[in-house]
Protein backbone atom coordinates (compact mmCIF):
# COMPACT_ATOMS: atom_id res chain seq x y z
CA UNK A 1 0.00 0.00 0.00
CA UNK A 2 2.68 2.63 1.24
CA UNK A 3 4.55 2.14 -2.69
CA UNK A 4 1.13 3.75 -4.22
CA UNK A 5 1.62 6.92 -1.78
CA UNK A 6 5.18 6.72 -2.48
CA UNK A 7 4.60 6.77 -6.12
CA UNK A 8 2.86 9.79 -6.15
CA UNK A 9 6.12 11.60 -5.05
CA UNK A 10 9.23 12.45 -6.43
CA UNK A 11 11.69 13.86 -4.15
CA UNK A 12 13.78 11.48 -2.61
CA UNK A 13 14.05 12.93 0.49
CA UNK A 14 10.63 13.51 0.84
CA UNK A 15 9.72 9.65 0.16
CA UNK A 16 11.75 9.44 2.84
CA UNK A 17 9.71 11.41 5.27
CA UNK A 18 6.09 10.28 4.11
CA UNK A 19 7.99 6.73 4.98
CA UNK A 20 8.60 7.58 8.33
CA UNK A 21 4.98 9.62 8.58
CA UNK A 22 3.63 6.17 7.14
CA UNK A 23 4.37 3.90 10.04
CA UNK A 24 5.20 6.69 12.46
CA UNK A 25 1.35 7.40 12.25
CA UNK A 26 -0.74 5.30 10.98
CA UNK A 27 -2.09 3.54 14.18
CA UNK A 28 -2.82 6.76 15.75
CA UNK A 29 -4.62 7.91 12.56
CA UNK A 30 -6.73 4.78 12.22
CA UNK A 31 -7.57 4.54 16.30
CA UNK A 32 -8.61 8.23 15.83
CA UNK A 33 -10.54 7.44 12.80
CA UNK A 34 -12.32 4.43 14.93
CA UNK A 35 -13.36 6.79 17.27
CA UNK A 36 -15.07 8.89 14.79
CA UNK A 37 -16.26 6.28 12.31
CA UNK A 38 -16.94 3.28 14.72
CA UNK A 39 -16.43 1.07 11.58
CA UNK A 40 -13.21 -0.84 10.73
CA UNK A 41 -13.65 -0.95 6.98
CA UNK A 42 -14.40 2.95 7.25
CA UNK A 43 -11.78 3.86 9.41
CA UNK A 44 -9.33 2.03 7.39
CA UNK A 45 -10.81 3.61 4.21
CA UNK A 46 -10.21 7.48 6.15
CA UNK A 47 -6.27 6.92 6.75
CA UNK A 48 -5.87 5.86 3.06
CA UNK A 49 -7.85 8.63 2.26
CA UNK A 50 -5.48 10.86 4.66
CA UNK A 51 -2.10 9.68 3.51
CA UNK A 52 -2.78 10.25 -0.03
CA UNK A 53 -3.44 14.02 0.86
CA UNK A 54 -0.45 13.74 3.30
CA UNK A 55 1.67 12.28 -0.07
CA UNK A 56 0.19 15.33 -1.78
CA UNK A 57 1.43 18.04 0.52
CA UNK A 58 4.61 16.22 1.95
CA UNK A 59 6.73 19.26 0.68
CA UNK A 60 5.19 21.48 3.03
CA UNK A 61 5.61 19.26 5.92
CA UNK A 62 9.00 20.18 7.79
CA UNK A 63 9.99 17.11 9.58
CA UNK A 64 8.17 13.55 10.15
CA UNK A 65 8.68 13.69 14.04
CA UNK A 66 7.67 17.25 15.11
CA UNK A 67 4.42 18.13 16.68
CA UNK A 68 3.60 20.89 14.44
CA UNK A 69 3.11 17.59 12.06
CA UNK A 70 1.38 15.30 14.11
CA UNK A 71 -1.07 18.20 14.70
CA UNK A 72 -1.64 18.49 11.05
CA UNK A 73 -1.98 14.82 10.63
CA UNK A 74 -4.72 15.09 13.44
CA UNK A 75 -6.28 17.49 11.23
CA UNK A 76 -6.36 15.65 7.93
CA UNK A 77 -7.85 12.05 9.87
CA UNK A 78 -10.29 13.79 11.86
CA UNK A 79 -11.84 16.04 8.82
CA UNK A 80 -11.43 13.58 6.95
CA UNK A 81 -13.37 10.88 9.06
CA UNK A 82 -15.94 13.16 9.70
CA UNK A 83 -16.71 14.24 6.07
CA UNK A 84 -17.08 10.16 5.18
CA UNK A 85 -19.64 10.04 8.52
CA UNK A 86 -21.48 12.79 6.63
CA UNK A 87 -21.72 11.54 3.61
CA UNK A 88 -22.60 7.76 5.41
CA UNK A 89 -25.40 9.31 7.17
CA UNK A 90 -26.83 12.27 5.13
CA UNK A 91 -25.49 11.12 1.27
CA UNK A 92 -24.12 14.66 0.36
CA UNK A 93 -23.17 17.32 3.16
CA UNK A 94 -24.55 21.07 3.01
CA UNK A 95 -22.51 24.07 3.99
CA UNK A 96 -24.64 25.33 7.37
CA UNK A 97 -22.53 28.16 7.36
CA UNK A 98 -21.64 29.82 4.32
CA UNK A 99 -22.71 33.79 4.37
CA UNK A 100 -22.66 36.00 1.21
CA UNK A 101 -20.10 37.91 1.55
CA UNK A 102 -16.84 37.39 2.57
CA UNK A 103 -14.91 40.21 4.68
CA UNK A 104 -11.07 39.90 5.09
CA UNK A 105 -10.98 40.42 9.00
CA UNK A 106 -7.11 42.19 9.47
CA UNK A 107 -6.20 43.53 12.50
CA UNK A 108 -3.22 45.04 14.47
CA UNK A 109 -4.24 42.27 17.23
CA UNK A 110 -3.33 39.33 14.74
CA UNK A 111 -0.35 40.77 12.84
CA UNK A 112 1.45 41.81 16.65
CA UNK A 113 1.38 38.45 17.47
CA UNK A 114 4.78 37.77 15.58
CA UNK A 115 6.44 37.10 19.39
CA UNK A 116 7.39 33.92 20.39
CA UNK A 117 5.30 34.58 22.99
CA UNK A 118 2.51 35.69 21.02
CA UNK A 119 2.61 32.93 19.05
CA UNK A 120 2.36 30.66 21.57
CA UNK A 121 -0.89 32.77 23.13
CA UNK A 122 -2.14 32.74 19.91
CA UNK A 123 -1.72 28.77 19.38
CA UNK A 124 -3.10 28.50 23.08
CA UNK A 125 -6.30 30.26 22.05
CA UNK A 126 -6.81 28.63 18.71
CA UNK A 127 -6.91 25.15 20.02
CA UNK A 128 -9.54 26.35 22.25
CA UNK A 129 -11.90 27.25 19.41
CA UNK A 130 -14.67 24.66 18.25
CA UNK A 131 -12.67 22.31 16.12
CA UNK A 132 -14.53 23.42 12.73
CA UNK A 133 -12.57 27.06 13.19
CA UNK A 134 -9.75 25.54 14.94
CA UNK A 135 -8.49 23.29 12.40
CA UNK A 136 -8.84 25.26 9.04
CA UNK A 137 -7.53 28.29 11.09
CA UNK A 138 -4.35 25.74 12.03
CA UNK A 139 -4.15 25.01 8.37
CA UNK A 140 -4.32 28.65 7.59
CA UNK A 141 -2.36 30.60 9.79
CA UNK A 142 -0.18 28.41 10.77
CA UNK A 143 0.78 25.71 8.34
CA UNK A 144 0.34 28.75 5.64
CA UNK A 145 -2.03 26.68 3.25
CA UNK A 146 -4.25 28.49 0.81
CA UNK A 147 -8.23 28.13 0.96
CA UNK A 148 -8.03 26.39 -2.48
CA UNK A 149 -5.49 23.64 -0.98
CA UNK A 150 -7.59 23.36 2.80
CA UNK A 151 -11.07 23.09 0.57
CA UNK A 152 -9.40 20.19 -1.60
CA UNK A 153 -7.50 18.29 1.39
CA UNK A 154 -11.18 18.82 3.82
CA UNK A 155 -13.34 18.04 1.26
CA UNK A 156 -14.97 21.20 1.75
CA UNK A 157 -16.65 23.89 -0.62
CA UNK A 158 -14.17 26.76 -0.77
CA UNK A 159 -17.04 29.45 0.47
CA UNK A 160 -16.92 27.13 3.85
CA UNK A 161 -13.45 27.23 4.66
CA UNK A 162 -13.71 31.47 3.68
CA UNK A 163 -16.41 31.61 6.01
CA UNK A 164 -14.98 29.45 9.02
CA UNK A 165 -11.75 31.51 8.37
CA UNK A 166 -13.95 34.80 8.42
CA UNK A 167 -15.79 33.82 11.74
CA UNK A 168 -12.79 31.54 13.47
CA UNK A 169 -10.56 34.82 13.05
CA UNK A 170 -13.47 36.90 14.75
CA UNK A 171 -13.83 34.53 17.61
CA UNK A 172 -10.09 34.43 17.80
CA UNK A 173 -9.67 38.11 18.12
CA UNK A 174 -12.59 38.41 20.53
CA UNK A 175 -10.60 35.65 22.34
CA UNK A 176 -7.33 37.05 22.41
CA UNK A 177 -8.96 40.52 23.58
CA UNK A 178 -10.32 39.25 26.36
CA UNK A 179 -6.91 37.29 27.17
CA UNK A 180 -4.70 40.95 26.73
CA UNK A 181 -7.62 42.58 28.89
CA UNK A 182 -7.11 40.30 31.69
CA UNK A 183 -3.32 40.38 31.63
CA UNK A 184 -3.64 44.27 31.57
CA UNK A 185 -5.88 44.04 34.58
CA UNK A 186 -3.82 41.41 36.43
CA UNK A 187 -0.54 44.24 36.16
Amino acid sequence: MIGMYLALIDEPTDKEKFNEIYYRYKDMMFYKAMSILHNPSLAEEAVQESFLKIAKNISNISAADCSKTAAFIVIIIRNTAINMMKSEHLGETVPIDEVDEIVDISTDLLTSLITREGYEKLITELKKLDKIYSDILMLKLVYGYKTDDISEMLKIPKRTVESRVYRGKKLLIKRLEVENDNENENK
